[in-house]
């Protein structure tokens, strides 16, 4: 399995204090860490062997081999070096050319999309595209940052003739998840995960067999105990890196390959309604 520092990365708030401090080590030491046996690790990152090979097993390796043969792979191919990446966590905007941020602003969202290329699980894509496809109606759950990407959603999913509803404050989420019946698929939009009023909702959901489907950041969370089928994106770093743009480009990015997953299932649909506006079909839809 490779893809070993990005899931690192998505995992950090997840471990716990030890294991987390071998896993910043091996973040801020990478080229070294691949040359070293384990003991060497241990004693560098002033944790134990035992610590080392649980961080390894934590990340799905059966052992330390494992993790150092995959983080060696990324170690020497990766592509997006640290010299290519404009850097302005340490600057102020008037300190950053116009040619600069939009270098910067794109290529961070390039490493954010990528990242959820590597770690988003295919048969919780499946299971979640299922669910909606067969829904006799969809509830659509978000808030704050999560709206644009739920009302992209919504938009989306009507096209296809899914029979769809977005709820958008507290009030009216609770009320909804406990009308919802076992035909029903409800979908919950939490960066975090752990979105308080969310949560409610989806623990209601949850309690009356609802298909719940989940769409948070990588790593364990609430509402991934919560939820049946789990989709999971890139996490963002600190400081300016964690812009709430990116945030919003990886939660469209899911709504995305949800939408093209379910119009390759409901094409009729998609026709009627670029037939009913007059708009031309896009390629492999047929007038």
């Amino acid at each position: 399995m490779n893809n070993c520092i990005v899931r690192i990365n998505e995992s950090l708030d997840s471990f716990s204090k030890q294991v987390g401090k071998v896993a910043r080590y091996v973040l801020d030491h990478q080229e070294e860490v691949i040359q070293m046996t384990i003991s060497e690790l241990a004693k560098k990152s002033k944790s134990s062997t035992a610590t080392i090979i649980r961080f390894a097993n934590l990340l799905g390796f059966k052992g330390y081999r494992d993790f150092i043969k995959s983080l060696y792979h990324d170690v020497v191919s990766n592509t997006l070096s640290e010299d290519n990446i404009y850097d302005i966590d340490n600057k102020t905007p008037k300190e950053s050319t116009i040619r600069q941020t939009i270098d910067m602003v794109s290529k961070l969202n390039i490493e954010a999309l990528m990242s959820t290329l590597k770690i988003v699980d295919e048969k919780c894509v499946e299971r979640a595209v299922n669910a909606i496809n067969t829904a006799n109606r969809v509830a659509i759950y978000a808030l704050s940052g999560s709206l644009i990407a739920a009302q992209d959603a919504l938009f989306k999913f009507d096209r296809l003739g899914i029979n769809c509803r977005l709820y958008d404050t507290p009030h009216s989420q609770i009320l909804s998840a406990a009308t919802l019946n076992a035909e029903d698929a409800a979908i919950f939009l939490s960066y975090s995960g752990e979105t308080k009023d969310i949560i409610a909702a989806a623990e209601i959901a949850a309690n009356r067999r609802i298909k719940c489907i989940s769409i948070t950041k990588y790593g364990e969370n609430t509402l991934t105990k919560t939820c049946n089928i789990n989709i999971q994106h890139s996490s963002l770093g600190k400081g300016f890196r964690s812009f709430s743009t990116r945030s919003r480009v990886v939660q469209e990015n899911i709504i995305d390959i949800l939408f093209v997953a379910l119009a390759q299932r409901r094409g009729d649909h998609l026709k009627k309604y670029y037939q009913l506006f007059d708009y031309a079909a896009p390629n492999g839809i047929k007038k």
